[in-house]
């Protein structure tokens, strides 16, 4: 078939150089503290997983907490088990792009490829933290680059069955991925020899591939109908940030996002971008076929679902650097666009987003300064944390995992949970979560620890004008009985 390409010795070597560089770029800048909600929740679904109580949310993630469980026999602490997840995943991404614009355009998109993959804020910050996101672009990445191989076979059964087997880590990792993965993966397989017989195997291995994860995780959940509940109810939860909810306003919001997520990726490469999807050239059909099944579908669930966070790009945006790198691919573009995003990342230059080392840095200095703090002043059984809302950057999940022996209480009724909890309020401990109806039954007695940017978001719940900051922390207030 035209336009495929055959690697080398010398790639799988590039490629190899090229992930073993990224590794040692990411392993100085980890994040010592969950950045992010999830992560904190991940982490504590590792030690105790329960749908039913958030550990972690709906849809359950759980490949990615099994694979967590799995490194923390190494590592030999959750969170950092995670981090170091990213890390791996997020040199094996550069790496993987590099292999296949190799595939798909030759060496030096190939080059071109890896070092933007390896040195985008957008892929360098999310192999820092605790999320799936730069696990699932490894996962896609892998799934194109084995389906562009195998339509040079015409699709050998052992390419069928790696491709169900890789659809199905996909799903297992992060289940909206997989649905948006679907078009092109169903494309790849409409090119094979025997396409009918094919299809309906790679359908079948795919789904008994993914029962290997789904089953264990319904028992997570308690069971078939309380999992539906959970999605049912996690769904209505997010359906402001939807256009069937939220109208053009949330179209608007995730198409932001999207674009800023983007751009902060790829900066000097990003109007090369364009370039690269405007430029035909010859031999390339099947590619761009390719390309556009993979980029489009995935924006679109991103659309009609939501967009709120940088990290859920991470799964098309390999292709947007892979058509960036069609034409950057000189040497001293390769060199000028890694020098910028290394500068971008390493110096927290403000051009975008803020997904830089240096806010890595502030928000473990800030969480460190205050967990240091609570420990040294409190005693755990004299003190409640107050928390009003789920903030994804300082919040519950964060406190419950990083203070375990500490009790949290969230003032904030959850609406993500059954109907029977929705309306009462969650108290944490460790691993172990409560409901109750009267949050001030967990304080009698306690002093009341308010964590968050402003005493005033508690006004509603309490008197806060007694409130004075905890000296050595940023954002905790006490709160005396």
């Amino acid at each position: 078939m035209s336009g495929i390409r055959k690697f080398e010795r010398r790639d799988w070597l590039i490629a190899a150089a090229v992930g073993l560089v990224s590794f040692a770029m990411r392993v100085p800048f980890r994040s010592a503290y969950a950045y992010h909600w999830d992560g904190a929740q991940f982490a504590l679904a590792m030690e105790h997983a329960n749908l039913r109580v958030g550990l972690p949310h709906a849809p359950g993630y759980f490949l990615y907490v099994l694979l967590g469980r799995a490194m923390n026999w190494v590592v030999g602490e959750p969170h950092a088990s995670l981090v170091w997840i990213s890390v791996v995943a997020g040199a094996v991404l550069a790496a993987l792009g590099l292999l296949l614009g190799t595939a798909l355009y030759g060496r030096r998109c190939g080059v071109a490829t890896g070092v933007i993959l390896a040195t985008s804020p957008l892929c360098w910050f999310h192999s820092e933290v605790a999320l799936t996101t730069i696990l699932d672009g490894a996962l896609v990445t892998a799934t194109m680059l084995v389906g562009w191989r195998a339509l040079q076979h015409r699709g050998r059964w052992g390419e069928v069955v790696g491709l169900a087997a890789l659809l199905a880590a996909v799903a297992g990792n992060r289940p909206q991925t997989a649905l948006g993965l679907l078009p092109v993966w169903l494309f790849v397989f409409w090119n094979f020899s025997e396409r009918p017989v094919k299809l309906a195997a790679g359908l079948a291995f795919a789904g008994l591939f993914s029962l290997l994860w789904f089953l264990p995780l319904l028992h997570a959940a308690g069971g078939w109908d309380s999992y539906l509940q959970l999605l049912v109810w996690k769904l209505d939860f997010d359906a402001v940030n939807t256009p069937w909810q939220g109208g053009l306003p949330a179209v608007w919001a995730s198409s932001r996002v999207i674009g800023l997520s983007c751009w902060t990726g790829l900066l000097a490469a990003g109007l090369l971008a364009i370039g690269g999807w405007a430029r035909r050239m010859p031999g390339e059909r099947l590619a761009r076929a390719m390309l556009a099944r993979w980029i489009l579908p995935l924006v679109v669930v991103g659309l009609l679902s939501y967009t709120t966070m940088p990290g859920y790009v991470l799964c098309y945006f390999p292709a947007l650097a892979i058509l960036a790198s069609r034409v950057c691919a000189r040497w001293f573009l390769v060199a000028g666009i890694a020098v910028v995003n290394g500068a971008v990342f390493l110096g927290g230059l403000p051009v975008g987003l803020p997904l830089t080392a240096p806010e890595i840095r502030l928000h473990d200095e800030q969480l460190a300064g205050a967990c240091g703090a609570i420990r040294t002043r409190y005693r755990p059984d004299e003190v409640l944390l107050c928390h009003r809302q789920e903030s994804f950057q300082w919040g519950l999940r964060q406190f419950q995992y990083h203070l375990p022996e500490f009790t949290n209480a969230l003032l904030g009724r959850d609406r993500s949970l059954p109907a029977e909890r929705a309306g009462m309020f969650r108290i944490c401990r460790g691993t172990e979560t409560v409901y109750v109806a009267d949050w001030k039954t967990a304080a009698r007695g306690r002093t009341l620890l308010l964590v968050g940017e402003s005493v005033a978001v508690f006004a509603d719940r309490m008197d806060v004008t007694r409130a004075v900051a905890v000296p050595g922390t940023t954002g905790v207030f006490e709160l005396r009985p």
